[in-house]
């Protein structure tokens, strides 16, 4: 290597006039404009993470208020179960209260039956008492007959039964 030191002296000091040039001419708009980028840059960055910090804030809120939703249909679901259940109640009541009363209707029809067949057997019985006694009036009675016409109204009132 054939260096001397003058080429070297002349080469770094050309840099520095260079360099004391692009300082004075270049430096300033260049370190402006990197400048200006950078604060681009971190406002962006800024800009980003606000952006994030609310959408996990509005995450948080959509969660809870999905939470608060679900709670509230939870809620209404078992209103609405308590409710079919005490309406179910209800009707099971009024049903049976129903057939109470039905059965009771029934009973009273059935005993006012029984009573009318006991009065009209009464009235047959005595229908039929008159008659055996005003046939015995009617006809002389002989021991014979008399044992006969007893027997007849005994068969008779046997076969009311």
């Amino acid at each position: 290597m054939n260096l001397e030191i003058q080429q070297i002296l002349t080469q770094a000091l050309g840099f520095l006039v260079l360099l004391f040039i692009l300082k004075k001419i270049a430096w300033k708009p260049l370190l402006s404009l990197l400048d200006e980028r950078r604060e681009k840059i971190l406002s962006e960055f800024q800009s980003i993470e606000r952006t994030k910090s609310e959408l996990s804030r509005l995450e948080q809120e959509y969660k809870a208020r999905l939470a608060e939703i679900d709670a509230q249909a939870r809620q209404k679901i078992q209103e609405a179960i308590a409710e079919g259940h005490q309406i179910a109640v209800d009707v099971q009541e009024k049903a049976r209260e129903e057939a109470k009363n039905i059965l009771n209707k029934a009973k009273d029809n059935i005993d006012l039956e029984i009573a009318k067949a006991r009065v009209e057997l009464r009235n047959q019985v005595v229908s039929l008492a008159i008659s055996a006694a005003e046939k015995v009036i009617k006809e002389e009675l002989s021991d014979e007959r008399h044992k006969r016409l007893v027997n007849e109204f005994i068969d008779e009132a046997g076969q009311l039964r």
